[in-house]
């Protein structure tokens, strides 16, 4: 038997929170962050882990950015107005229906939207584990403290290439020098 902390494809989704065009300019990091992103949902098409994307308020904030959403052209981002993404009923409803049950949430802001969306699935009794190298504040240390907060509340604070390894979980794996060729892309923060 596994530990429950341990990823598995079976139940778990990637959650792409925010990472929109009018707020990324005074991200810290904003490069590693999205380039990290990026690999993860690279990662997410290979092994068929399906995504979600959402968008706070885009009518004041923009759009996704293009880097991300000419990844995932026909997915259709969540849209709402309050910083917790389950603000909205559409995630509740779209992880019910994709029987979901751990959530690898990665995007922005750390400590405006993140924070409280992993903190709400908590409650609702989602494992979350948040990807530290693909989260990032407009203050290092609004990140900091928000990742702080998330790992005292019972999230698995982890990093790309660590979400890919135990994802895929065996070397012989068909596609391990492909995974490994996207995990040596990881950038730190």
């Amino acid at each position: 038997m596994r530990h429950p902390d341990i990823l598995s494809r079976e139940g778990s989704i990637l959650l792409i929170c925010d990472v929109q065009k009018k707020c990324i300019k005074p991200i810290y990091k904003k490069e590693a962050m999205i380039n990290n992103v990026k690999s993860l949902v690279a990662f997410a098409g290979m092994i068929g882990l399906p995504i979600l994307l959402t968008e706070l308020s885009p009518q004041k904030f923009g759009g996704t950015i293009e880097e991300i959403k000419k990844l995932v052209p026909r997915l259709e981002p969540i849209k709402r107005s309050r910083y917790s993404c389950f603000g909205s009923e559409d995630l509740t409803l779209r992880l019910e229906a994709m029987n979901t049950n751990t959530l690898i949430v990665a995007g922005m802001e750390t400590h405006i939207s993140i924070c409280p969306t992993v903190l709400d699935a908590l409650s609702r009794g989602y494992r979350v584990h948040v990807v530290l190298n693909a989260t990032s504040s407009t203050k290092k240390v609004n990140w900091h403290v928000a990742l702080d907060k998330m790992r005292r509340a019972g999230a698995v604070i982890t990093t790309m290439e660590i979400v890919m390894h135990e994802m895929i979980g065996r070397v012989d794996d068909p596609n391990y020098d492909k995974f490994m060729e996207l995990a040596r892309r990881e950038l730190d923060l």
